[in-house]
């Protein structure tokens, strides 16, 4: 009886570990990348094509990049984190929720959309009678940015004054309420106004932003890492430049 019991015991030390061992494994080959809007039409066509090349089964999740760093604070289960500025990955950098210092992946240009068939002139910004949407500059970097280059063109008072000026919350939100009517024009990455597959636009006079990401500390699995490494790599080119974005 004792060495029957004995032999129970280490067939299911053997069940056990083997369980753990391919869990670990499956756990390994998932993960959670949580990626600034601006990313989304990107990352809808580049995740889905890596795990099928690398036996991954990596997944996105998108919203704007504070939002995003602060549920990474909280907890959430995330990966990898790519943001759309510097500023919200050195946040998590400073709260030590990062590995290592976060780095440049790519930049991306700003542009001016509208739902009319020529690309809009710039110069509508300046028109009283136009409203003007941007995403959140509390927490897009893409709001910020535009918030920043409204003020730089002495065009933020009369906006704000006229109550012209519609706020969204991240930039794809954004595209789709001033498609959707609720703003004369918007300004977006050059790679939300593509995604919205409607309107035109034109690249501001602006300085392209530069996104950011790093991995999430004590969080990142196999894959997570792989990706990070691919995304910064010049495979990752073609997919970055056909839906806008360059090399930093």
């Amino acid at each position: 009886m004792r060495v029957f019991l004995n032999r129970l015991l280490i067939c299911s030390m053997i069940i056990a570990f083997a369980f753990g061992v391919s869990s670990a494994a499956a756990n390994d080959r998932a993960g959670i990348v949580a990626a600034a809007a601006s990313l989304q039409s990107m990352l809808a066509e580049v995740l889905p094509w890596f795990n099928g090349a690398r036996d991954t089964e990596l997944e996105g999740v998108f919203g704007a990049s504070g939002n995003l760093a602060r549920q990474i604070e909280t907890g959430a289960p995330f990966d990898l984190f790519l943001s759309a500025d510097e500023q919200w990955a050195r946040y998590a950098e400073e709260r030590k929720l990062l590995e290592g210092s976060p780095l440049p992946f790519a930049v991306m240009p700003l542009v001016l959309w509208h739902s009319g068939e020529a690309s809009p002139s710039l110069d509508l910004l300046g028109d009283r009678t136009k409203s003007v949407a941007i995403a959140n500059p509390e927490t897009a970097p893409f709001g910020k940015r535009a918030r920043t280059y409204l003020s730089e063109k002495g065009l933020l008072e009369d906006l704000e004054a006229d109550e012209r000026l519609f706020i969204g919350g991240d930039v794809l939100k954004t595209g789709l309420a001033a498609m959707s009517g609720a703003a004369d024009l918007a300004i977006l990455p050059l790679s939300t106004a593509a995604s919205l597959g409607e309107g035109a636009w034109t690249l501001l006079d602006a300085e392209p932003q530069t996104l950011f990401g790093g991995l999430v500390s004590g969080r990142a699995s196999r894959s997570a890492v792989e990706f990070w490494e691919f995304i910064r790599s010049p495979e990752a080119l073609p997919f970055l430049e056909k839906y806008g974005f360059m090399a930093p």
